[in-house]
C-alpha cells in the first residue's frame, strides 16, 4: 500500500513541476509576443546550420557558405517593409551562427495530444539551450535551425515549421548549389510563422484566394507572377501552382503584413 501511495505522490509531484515548467515559459512567450510586435528596432535573427544526414559532402557544403549567404532574405524584408511604409530600417537583422552537430527532436503527430506536444515543445527549447549560447527565450531573437541533406532521387524531406512561441524555426532543406536560392524562401516563410504570420495555402497545396495571392485583382488573373510568401507557390492556373525560384518571385502581402503587425 506504502509503495503504491509512493508512485502515486511521484507522479503527482512530476505532473507539477511540469505544469510549473509550461507556465514559466507561457509568460515568456507573452513577452515575447510584445515586444516581437514591436518594430521600432531590428529584430535579431540567427541561423544555425545543421548537418542532416552526417554527409562529407553536407559538411562541406555547410562549411562553404560564406558571411553574406543569407544576405538576400535580409534584403527581401527591408523591401518589403518600404512597400508597407514601415518607418524604422533595418528590419531584421540577420547573421550566422555555429553549426549544429545534433538533431532537434522530431515534432510528435497530433493524433499524440497536447501533453506530448507540450512536452516536445519543452524539449526543443532544451535542445536550443544545450546547443547554443543562451535559453532561447530572448526577446527579439529569432533562431532558425537549417538541417542541410544531400538530394537523392525521389527524396521528400521532413516538414518544416517556425514557432512563434520560442521563435524557433527548423528548416529541412537541400545542400544544393543550385537550390539555395529556393531554401532561402523556405527559411523567410519559417521566420514569419515564428512573428505570427499564418499559412494562406489550401490543403491541396494550391494558393489561397485572395490573401495567398500576391495580386488578387489582376486580370486575367492567371497566370500570376508572384507568390505571396506565406502562400509557397503562385497559381498559374485554376489548377496549377510552381514553387518561387527565388525571393525576387516573393512578396509579403497585406494579410501577413496585419498578422506580423507592420
Amino acid at each position: 500500500m506504502a509503495d503504491k501511495q509512493t508512485i502515486l505522490t511521484f507522479k503527482r509531484v512530476r505532473i507539477f513541476i511540469l505544469m510549473v515548467l509550461l507556465v514559466t515559459v507561457a509568460g515568456g512567450t507573452y513577452i515575447q509576443r510584445n515586444l516581437t510586435a514591436n518594430w521600432l528596432r531590428p529584430l535579431v535573427v540567427t541561423i544555425h546550420p545543421v548537418n542532416g544526414d552526417g554527409k562529407a559532402e553536407t559538411r562541406a557544403f555547410i562549411a562553404s557558405l560564406g558571411v553574406n549567404e543569407y544576405a538576400s532574405i535580409s534584403q527581401f524584408f527591408r523591401e518589403e517593409a518600404e512597400a508597407f511604409n514601415l518607418l524604422y530600417a533595418p528590419t531584421i537583422n540577420l547573421n550566422i551562427g555555429s553549426e549544429i552537430s545534433s538533431q532537434p527532436p522530431m515534432p510528435p503527430h497530433y493524433s499524440e495530444g497536447r501533453f506530448a506536444i507540450a512536452r516536445w515543445s519543452l524539449s526543443l527549447r532544451k535542445w536550443v539551450y544545450d546547443n547554443t549560447d543562451s535559453f532561447g527565450l530572448d526577446a527579439r531573437h529569432v533562431r532558425i535551425f537549417v538541417i542541410y541533406h544531400q538530394a537523392q532521387k525521389n527524396q521528400a524531406l521532413a516538414h518544416s515549421f517556425g514557432l512563434q512561441k520560442g521563435l524557433i524555426g527548423v528548416v529541412h532543406a537541400f545542400a544544393n548549389e543550385h537550390q539555395k536560392d529556393q531554401n532561402k524562401v523556405i527559411i523567410a516563410h519559417e521566420l514569419l510563422h515564428t512573428l505570427g504570420a499564418t499559412d494562406k495555402y489550401e490543403a491541396n497545396g494550391m494558393p489561397r484566394f485572395p490573401d495567398g495571392f500576391a495580386e488578387p485583382e489582376k486580370q486575367p488573373l492567371y497566370p500570376q507572377e508572384f507568390a505571396e510568401i506565406m502562400a509557397g507557390r503562385y497559381a498559374v492556373s485554376e489548377e496549377e501552382a510552381q514553387i518561387p525560384a527565388s525571393l525576387d518571385q516573393s512578396v509579403i502581402g497585406p494579410t501577413t503584413a496585419k498578422e506580423i503587425n507592420w
